[in-house]
């Protein structure tokens, strides 16, 4: 169905996945998760309306690409090509920059009840990074389960770094505080003062970022916690396991339901929104590589060169 038309006269869609367990809403405008709906509660925090999803600055269930997350002052070089890309969140690169593919309309492959494919071409340049890139986002819904698979190509050397922004909220109050938290990492990236990784991998463990086992989230918004008494905005190193392994498990006591996060990423972008709209609405789990990898030459590599492919699995499901 029409969701709605761009300025420049160009229509976005919006296209429903569903099971027996799930109905999920999608957008082609940023690949974007509108909605997840189960027992009659949508569990997906951000604008429900193309007039303001729009207006939306905070990555509201979009894709984020080219390279998600932050690349430390706009600055990176590969095979001694040396680019500036545009600087969007005070000194650094934030998800793919200006027009990111989170604002992009993506062209639809294949849309079925359970399944539906989206691919997007991204020019050599555009946002000044080389290469031309061609992505695969197939959205998947089996019972209880919501499974994405981003697949991404290039004809030259250049980065990729690709996630899901979804905000996700399961006890339909305000905030996320009545939540708790499980993360399967044993180890985190410390950042500087902009949000950038200084290079360390520390242990969490004896930190406030230990939640190895589940924490309260609202606890780790207060005095007790003080290194966390700000939010949540850190990356953490997965617990290393071949293929897809748990990443998080978010749950609501009230009402017994449970989100389950699995990937093959090695990082966890954990957000606890405190810049949404609403403060602490919802949060963000986002699979994905490590922030300022490209400059950090112990992360994980997000060089995607000719002949190869970059992909990532991230599978929800709400119990």
């Amino acid at each position: 169905m029409i969701f709605g038309t761009l300025p420049g006269g160009a229509p976005v869609e919006l296209f429903e996945l569903s099971s027996d367990k799930l109905t999920v809403r999608i957008s082609n405008y940023g690949g974007r998760i509108i909605s997840v709906v189960k027992d009659g509660m949508d569990m997906i925090v951000g604008p429900k309306h193309f007039e303001d999803m729009l207006k939306d600055t905070c990555y509201c269930g979009a894709i984020c690409g080219r390279v998600a997350n932050r690349i430390a002052k706009g600055r990176f070089s590969i095979d001694g090509d040396s680019r500036t890309v545009a600087v969007n969140n005070g000194p650094n690169h934030l998800h793919g920059g200006i027009q990111g593919f989170d604002s992009k309309v993506w062209q639809v492959q294949e849309a079925g009840r359970n399944t539906l494919v989206l691919t997007l071409h991204s020019a050599d340049g555009e946002e000044n990074y080389p290469g031309n890139l061609e992505v695969v986002a197939t959205y998947t819904v089996v019972e209880e389960t919501l499974h994405l698979r981003l697949e991404a190509y290039a004809d030259a050397a250049t980065i990729v770094n690709l996630t899901n922004h979804a905000y996700w909220n399961l006890s339909g109050k305000p905030t996320i505080d009545s939540m708790t938290l499980e993360i399967r990492a044993s180890a985190y990236t410390p950042v500087d003062a902009t949000n950038i990784p200084d290079g360390r991998i520390l242990p969490v463990e004896g930190t406030d970022f230990d939640l190895r086992k589940a924490a309260l989230l609202g606890e780790r918004n207060s005095a007790a916690h003080p290194d966390t008494a700000a939010g949540l905005d850190h990356n953490y190193v997965l617990d290393s396991e071949p293929g897809d392994k748990i990443a998080a498990i978010l749950l609501d006591p009230e009402s017994r339901h449970r989100l389950i996060v699995a990937t093959d990423a090695p990082g966890l972008q954990v957000y606890t929104g405190e810049y949404l709209p609403q403060a602490r609405q919802g949060i963000a789990l986002e699979a994905q590589g490590f922030p300022n990898a490209v400059n950090t030459p112990h992360f994980p590599s997000v060089i995607l060169r000719p002949g190869q492919s970059s992909t990532r699995s991230i599978t929800w499901t709400v119990r």
